[in-house]
């Protein structure tokens, strides 16, 4: 049984494995720098829009199994270190094709980049539902909201130094081999993160059997739920609205001037928003409930989506990273969050893997589409589409009652 010492101790070890982590991917940014790498690689707008699908694909589908292994996992730690090298050590694999082979074959490298994104990103679809099964051990309940608020809030302030970093490495170093620092920055973050991550406190869970049926119970869960159904609809349009967020880079860089540096400098203001808001949501959320957050968060992305579609300069646009870095925070804190307090103890994977799954594969498709619709009308009608989807996903999670306070128990 863990005592008030050990969530207090999982409490800081987890923060700074959460924000060590935050800070490798805050500056291997899928909004920022891995579009720019893969454009100076000669990637085209549906390749770029790959980038988030991949991402996207790779942390759903495997989630939604999510129930079917970790119900055989007593230690979920141990699976998580094993699994999370395959998560981290991709980056160092793409800084070295920074290095050392972008000089040689760009076409064989963008391949290999993508490859190496690819499998960072399975992986991470692997661990995340199993981790979040593993915050709801051995944070406080009642802290989880500021868990992943200090976590992912100094992350993200750490992401801004890291940023304005790897700035400097992109005007002082040449192509390729700035990129390569950018990389090896980040693998170096995440190499920390583990070793925090190596000291959480866990004891051992009993092991539940999982359904014979499995796809079946999954299915049961949406039928049955009615509560957890309303939700699932309304995410699956608030994550196909992130498409517009994807081209934001790519806009800014072909029809509003930008430079590299000024790219890096949008980075910072996206991190510098998520830090900011991710210390109110957390609080927020912890004492008006997680809804309240992702409602919040929504109202933020439309803001950006008018900033994107209204704005004429590079200097008017970083407001539009400012307000998608509020949306991200309100994902990372209220949409994780939110998830977890869905569902029965014996259902809580089940629940936790569906809920991951429905929250983040639309958002593989999305980008896609998006790259084919810039390719077709520009830039512009993406921004509109995904102000479309916005308004759709806020009307329907609007409807959704606080999962604390409202018992799946209470079903069609």
């Amino acid at each position: 049984m863990l005592t008030k010492k050990d969530y207090s101790f999982n409490f800081v070890v987890g923060s700074l494995d959460y924000a060590f982590f935050s800070l490798g991917t805050a500056v291997a940014s899928i909004t920022t720098l891995l579009p720019l790498f893969a454009r100076n690689l000669g990637a085209t707008n549906v390749e770029i829009g790959l980038i988030p699908a991949l991402y996207y694909l790779g942390l759903s589908i495997p989630s939604l199994f999510n129930g079917l292994y970790s119900s055989r996992i007593d230690r979920k730690l141990t699976f998580i270190l094993k699994f999370t090298l395959l998560e981290r050590l991709p980056y160092l694999g793409i800084a070295l094709i920074a290095f050392f082979l972008v000089g040689i074959n760009t076409s064989f490298s963008l391949t290999l980049f993508f490859l190496f994104l690819a499998v960072s990103f399975c992986a991470m679809g692997i661990i995340t539902p199993v981790w979040m099964e593993m915050v709801g051990k051995v944070i406080d309940p009642l802290r989880k909201g500021a868990y992943f608020a200090v976590g992912n809030g100094v992350g993200a302030l750490m992401g801004i130094w890291g940023s304005r970093l790897a700035e400097k490495f992109i005007v002082q170093y040449p192509f390729a081999k700035n990129f390569g620092y950018c990389f090896l920055l980040t693998i170096g973050a995440m190499l920390i993160s583990y070793l925090f991550l190596a000291l959480t406190r866990e004891e051992k869970e009993k092991l539940l059997k999982a359904p014979s049926n499995y796809l079946k119970s999954l299915f049961n869960i949406l039928k049955k739920d009615r509560n957890f159904r309303g939700f699932s609809v309304g995410r699956i349009f608030l994550a196909m609205g992130v498409m517009g967020g994807s081209f934001y880079t790519v806009h800014a860089l072909e029809n509003l001037q930008a430079t590299g540096a000024i790219i890096a400098r949008y980075n910072a203001v996206f991190l510098a928003s998520q830090a900011l808001s991710n210390f109110i949501w957390g609080p927020l959320g912890d004492r008006k409930g997680h809804k309240f957050v992702l409602l919040l968060g929504g109202i933020s992305l439309l803001a950006s989506n008018l900033v994107a579609i209204t704005v004429k300069s590079s200097a008017s646009f970083y407001l539009a990273f400012a307000l998608f870095g509020i949306y991200w925070s309100a994902i990372w804190v209220g949409g994780i969050a939110i998830i977890i307090d869905f569902g029965s103890k014996e259902l809580k994977s089940m629940y936790i893997g569906l809920g991951y799954f429905i929250s983040t594969f639309p958002s593989f498709f999305t980008p896609i589409i998006g790259g084919k619709i810039a390719d077709f009308y520009g830039y512009q009608r993406v921004f509109w589409v995904s102000l479309i989807i916005n308004l759709i996903a806020f009307v329907l999670l609007l409807g959704v009652k606080e999962p604390r306070v409202f018992k799946e128990s209470e079903l069609d």
